[in-house]
């Protein structure tokens, strides 16, 4: 489902000239296509949104937990130390405290565009300004 949301999302030729309902539309086809034959269960759009909504929570929950321990700078750490640091970190949440159930997304996910920004301007030391900033008389 990752890889079909990242696809229809990211589509150069449709960009946001698209309803929410279209855009889900799209995905729920997608998905089913991609499904192999021997499934036959069909999810509506809303179930695979709800899903999504659902994934995307706990993502984000997890790229805060590795912003804060990225934030320590652990030497010698690696990106897997890194992310099972954040894990331990997030199970302190009461709603993860059985674990993080979306170890499989996690790789396809977490340079998401919607986490990229952030992060490249956390390593540049710049932060956008505001309008309001660009605006005011120096």
């Amino acid at each position: 489902m990752c890889h079909v949301y990242l696809n229809v999302s990211q589509d150069p030729v449709t960009g946001r000239d698209q309803s929410m309902a279209q855009f889900w539309s799209r995905i729920t086809t997608e998905y089913h296509q991609m499904l192999p034959s021997h499934i036959t269960t069909i999810r509506p759009w809303r179930s695979l949104q709800a899903r999504w909504q659902t994934i995307m929570t706990a993502i984000g929950k997890l790229r805060g937990c590795v912003r804060q321990i990225e934030n320590l700078n652990p030497s010698g750490a690696s990106e897997q130390d890194i992310f099972e640091k954040a894990k331990d970190l997030l199970m302190q949440e009461p709603k993860y405290q059985k674990g993080f159930k979306f170890d499989h997304v996690w790789p396809i996910l977490k340079n998401m565009e919607k986490y990229a920004d952030t992060s490249r301007e956390k390593a540049s030391g710049h932060r956008k300004r505001s309008k309001c900033n660009e605006m005011s008389p120096s």
